[in-house]
Formats: structure tokens, sequence, C-alpha cells
């Protein structure tokens, strides 16, 4: 499994153990995620799971209506390389390897 991948397996009583691989974080070691849910609730969508700070949520939002680093960095008042370093949290957080994977989830989601 990559990191971002998810498995659910039904748990005692109706409910649904739900695993998310979160990466690798030492020699060998992986972090996972474990979350227990109802069965008829619905399970929580990678972007209110993945914990982003409110400046990385912005950063994605310009991202996802297709704007450049450039053009994210002048509206919000930084640096181009600060956007970059906030892109870099947001796909390692989103379990995404590239700007359009994340783009792609965020305009699915934050519809």
């Amino acid at each position: 499994m990559a990191a971002g991948d998810e498995a659910q397996h039904a748990a005692p009583e109706g409910r649904v153990l739900g695993a998310r691989r979160l990466g690798e974080v030492g020699l060998g070691e992986t972090m996972w995620l474990l979350r227990l849910r109802e069965a008829g609730e619905a399970p929580a969508s990678r972007l209110t799971t993945a914990a982003l700070t409110p400046r990385e949520t912005e950063v994605l939002s310009w991202i996802a209506k297709g704007k450049t680093n450039r053009d994210v960095a002048e509206i919000l008042g930084m640096s181009p390389r600060t956007v970059n370093k906030h892109l870099e949290h947001v796909f390692e957080k989103l379990g995404v390897e590239t700007r359009a994977a994340a783009a792609a989830l965020a305009s699915r989601e934050l519809r």
C-alpha cells in the first residue's frame, strides 16, 4: 500500500475499522491512522483527515483553481519558494505526488 491508501474491515457490532497508511517514519516502520466508525457513517474524506493548516488549505484551494506557484505567492503575499514548501507538506499529508493529483482531490472535495 502507498501512503494515503485506505483499507476497511468489518468490526463487531456492525462497526467498520478504517486504516489509512500515512507513510514511512523510520527504518522498517510505517505509521497508520486507525478509525472506528458506525456502519452507516460515511468515511471521512482524505482532505478532512489530512490536518492541513489554514495556510496549506489556502494554497491548495488556489492550486485547485489552476494558479501557478508564482500566482499564489502574489495573491497570498509570500514568496513562490514558500508556496512550494506548503505544497510539499500538502502532498505528504494527502498522500499524493503531484500538484495535479492534489488539485483533483481538492476540486472533488471542496465543491
